[in-house]
This record gives C-alpha cells, structure tokens and sequence, in this order.
C-alpha cells in the first residue's frame, strides 16, 4: 500500500490495492461531498438488493496524552469498497453519513466497536444497528 502521507489541504485520494487476489478501493475523504457520494455508490451497488446488509465499521482515535480523546477517523467498508473518512479534520459531518449509519437495516459490525460508537456520538451520529463480533462469534483458541 502507498504511505499515506500527512496532507493539511482538504483533499480526497483513492487508492487500488492488490492482496491475496483480491481488489480494493479505499477512499480517504476530508470533504462531506465525498463521504455523500462514496454512500450512494455503495447504496446502489452493494447494500441495494442485499436481504442482509452488513457494514464493517471501526474508529481510531485521537491522542489521549493531547487532552480530550475523541475519533478521529471513521472506517467503514463493504466487500471492495472501503471508506476512510478522517472526522476530526473534515470540513463538516454530512447529514446522509448520520442517516446512514442510524438506517436500522443496516447492520454495522465491527470488533469491540462500543468505543467507537461512544465517541461518535459527539459528532451527531448516533448507530442504531452496532455489531459486536467479538460478543457473537467465540474467540478462535
């Protein structure tokens, strides 16, 4: 994968990664506008005509040595589709994201996700369909 380099202008770079076989486009997005049509796309082409609909979601978060911790990069991804939207920084929360992830027919799943939907809340987003997978699915020994 190419570094990610650190870029203070608000911009959005995809990337198409090659592992195992397997495609995938990841989507690194500061602007609203991107995060609004990375949302469609993945509406219309993957979540559309599914009777399961299923999104894997995870947070990283900010530095907690830098005072208040809060998330600072929202994850999502869908078979060869992944979206990095870097939160903190973005120039605002769009309002399709927030109904996005409050659409109760999507299930969002994600490993010890409680923390990160904690620290969305503060952002207006608030996910009605969280996951646990490590709560459902037994620890492989």
């Amino acid at each position: 994968m190419e570094h990610l380099a650190r870029d203070p202008a608000p911009r959005t770079r995809v990337y198409h990664l090659m592992a195992e076989g397997m495609s995938f486009k990841v989507t690194v997005a500061l602007r609203a506008r991107r995060v609004e049509k990375w949302i469609r796309v993945v509406k219309r082409d993957y979540l559309g005509n599914t009777p399961i609909k299923c999104v894997g979601l995870d947070c990283e978060f900010t530095n907690t040595r830098e005072g208040d911790q809060r998330a600072a990069a929202l994850q999502l991804s869908v078979p060869s589709e992944n979206l990095v939207f870097q939160i903190c920084h973005a120039d605002e929360v769009p309002q399709v994201l927030r109904e996005f992830l409050q659409d109760g027919n999507i299930r969002f799943c994600g490993a010890a996700i409680g923390k990160d939907v904690e620290m969305l809340s503060p952002y207006g987003i608030h996910i009605t369909s969280a996951y646990d997978l490590q709560k459902i699915l037994p620890n492989p020994k």
